[in-house]
Order: C-alpha cells, then sequence, then structure tokens
C-alpha cells in the first residue's frame, strides 16, 4: 500500500504564518518551490518569513522576584530590547489604570532578566505585556511577544 501524498501549498504556509508556526511554513514553503522553483506566492511567503523572528520569550511572575523572563534565537543586535509594561489598578480612582514600561537590552541570542516589580513579596494585582523588540529607522519592530501574565494579591495581604 502506498502513501498518500503530502498536502502542501502556499496557503498552507501562510495558515502556519498566522499561527505563528514559523518552522512548519518554512518547510511547506521550500517544498512548494521545490516542485515549483517560480511559484508567486511561495516566493512572496519566503520574504515574509525572511522578515519573522524565530525569537521566543517565556515569561512568569515570581513572588518575591518580579516577572521572570527567559528569551532565545534573538538576533544579535545592539537595539534589541526587551520591554515590559506593568498594568496596575489604581485604588484611588475607580476603573483607572497606571501603566509601567521598562525595558533592558538583550546583549546575547539568549539569556534571562527579572523585571523587579513594586510591593517585593506581597505585590498589589497587575498584569504584564512582555516583548522582544528592536528600535530602528522604521520604528518599532516586534520579534517575539509573550501573552499577558497577570498575579493577584497573595493571600493575607
Amino acid at each position: 500500500m502506498s502513501e498518500a501524498p503530502a498536502l502542501v501549498s502556499a496557503t498552507l504556509a501562510q495558515l502556519y504564518m498566522q499561527q505563528d508556526h514559523l518552522e512548519q511554513a518554512r518547510r511547506v514553503v521550500a517544498r512548494v518551490l521545490a516542485a515549483d522553483p517560480f511559484h508567486g506566492h511561495a516566493l512572496a511567503l519566503v520574504e515574509r518569513l525572511a522578515q519573522r523572528s524565530r525569537a521566543r520569550l517565556y515569561a512568569a511572575f515570581q513572588p518575591g522576584s518580579g516577572v521572570v523572563v527567559r528569551w532565545h534565537d534573538a538576533p544579535l543586535d545592539p537595539a534589541l530590547h526587551l520591554i515590559a509594561a506593568v498594568f496596575r489598578p489604581v485604588p484611588a480612582l475607580p476603573g483607572r489604570t497606571s501603566v509601567t514600561v521598562t525595558s533592558t537590552r538583550c546583549r546575547s541570542e539568549a539569556g534571562e532578566h527579572t523585571f523587579p516589580i513594586a510591593g517585593g513579596a506581597r505585590p498589589s494585582p497587575a498584569s504584564a505585556s512582555l516583548c522582544l523588540a528592536r528600535l530602528g529607522a522604521e520604528g518599532l519592530q516586534l520579534l517575539a511577544v509573550h501573552e499577558a501574565i497577570s498575579w493577584p494579591t497573595p493571600p493575607g495581604a
């Protein structure tokens, strides 16, 4: 019994890109171009994939420390920064939120950084958005974005 041929198309590669499965998208595009080196849609996707970073972020809140962020596969670039935006409710102004934005330069392809959070072991509830980005002449280029993380007030606070 023979195996069914694998389904490959530029549209499938585009779907992988939209789901941030960049390696799968690259493999599918390579197979499409192996069959047809002049496939217009696949050639356009090659250009788009070249702009997409393989960089990845992992983050977690650690009480007493802050937001710990690890990154890997980042390009070596002096303009590369790890950026954190922390959102907190303002108790004196119901419905209002304060925002603190900070960053640190990434000097290696992989590493770890802790963004300290005010309040130490008993911080107030908050959420944080994190990204790895390059600031260049054309503006801010996001290379990796972590889903937002939140933490409650610790018990007994």
